[in-house]
Order: C-alpha cells, then sequence, then structure tokens
C-alpha cells in the first residue's frame, strides 16, 4: 500500500470516528433534553446512590453548575462538525486542512471528556465510601456516559421503569 492509500485510509478512519463521536455525543444530549424527571428533581444517580437531602441538594448545584461549564463547548462542537461536515461538496481542501480540523474536533471531544471525569470526581467526593462504591459499580456498568447526555441509566426512556437492574439477572 503507497503513502498516499495509507493517509487516505487514515483520514477516512478519523472521520469515521469523528462521525461515530458526534453522533453519539449528540444523541446523549437529544436524548437529556427528553429526560424524564421526578418532580422533586432527584435524579437516577441520586436515587441508586439514596442520597441525602442534603446531598441531593449539592449534587443538583453540582450538575447545573456542569452543564453550564460544558453547555458552550458543546455548542462549540456541533457548530464545528456542522462546518467540516458542510465541506462535503468542497474537494479542494487538503488532507491536512481536514486532518487539522479533525484534530481541533478530537482535542474539544477529549476536553469534554476531562470536564465530565472531574464532575463525577466531584460527586464521588459527596458520597460516603458506600455510595462511592456504588457510583463506581454504576459508572463502570455505563462506559463512555456521563452527565453531559442520555446515561442510558434504567428509567432514562421508560418512564414505567420496566427495567430490570443488571444485579438482577
Amino acid at each position: 500500500m503507497n503513502d498516499r492509500n495509507r493517509l487516505r485510509m487514515l483520514i477516512g478512519i478519523i472521520i469515521a470516528l469523528v462521525v461515530l463521536n458526534a453522533g453519539l455525543l449528540t444523541w446523549m444530549w437529544l436524548g437529556s433534553q427528553r429526560h424524564h424527571r421526578d418532580g422533586d428533581g432527584r435524579s437516577y444517580l441520586s436515587k441508586t446512590l439514596g442520597f441525602s437531602e442534603e446531598q441531593r441538594a449539592k449534587y443538583r448545584a453540582m450538575r447545573q453548575r456542569h452543564f453550564q461549564t460544558i453547555r458552550p463547548l458543546l455548542d462549540s462542537m456541533r457548530q464545528e462538525r456542522k462546518r467540516f461536515f458542510g465541506q462535503v461538496s468542497d474537494s479542494t481542501q487538503t488532507d491536512a486542512v481536514l486532518m487539522q480540523q479533525a484534530r481541533q474536533m478530537g482535542e474539544k471531544t477529549a476536553r469534554l471528556d476531562v470536564l465530565t471525569l472531574r464532575h463525577f470526581q466531584q460527586v464521588s467526593a459527596l458520597c460516603t465510601p458506600e455510595q462511592r462504591q456504588k457510583l463506581r459499580q454504576v459508572l463502570a456498568e455505563r462506559p463512555g456516559y456521563g452527565s453531559f447526555g442520555r446515561s442510558g441509566w434504567p428509567g432514562s426512556r421508560r418512564p414505567d421503569s420496566s427495567h430490570r437492574d443488571r444485579s438482577e439477572k
């Protein structure tokens, strides 16, 4: 395989990964817009971990700050993806320019992942040792999901809560 074909294949793989990542983030973000919440604002996570009223209040404030922090980043990512794929008819762009644009989008995704991890570290600090263990379990069962979008946690899509916990299987 010559160098030009390798470069094209590498660019194709990177673009496919960016598209998949963009699709996943969009799906998770749009899913959070439809997320059903109880009247008292308790989320699945606070219910699962058994937060006290004080912990719930702190968690709600943390979540709100986290969303305020990441919302501009998500909006920026969405605009960049739109511009990037808006170039579909422009074959004059060099591979180097496209690679640079793809790298910039990847850097923002990495920044989002770091912010989300930091958020969960703050949530962990709020927890008792038992709750911290349960948090690790919940996050391990749902890798790749964070507070920035559809969590994939039971009940997030079905208000009837007809799901079963993995530990019950």
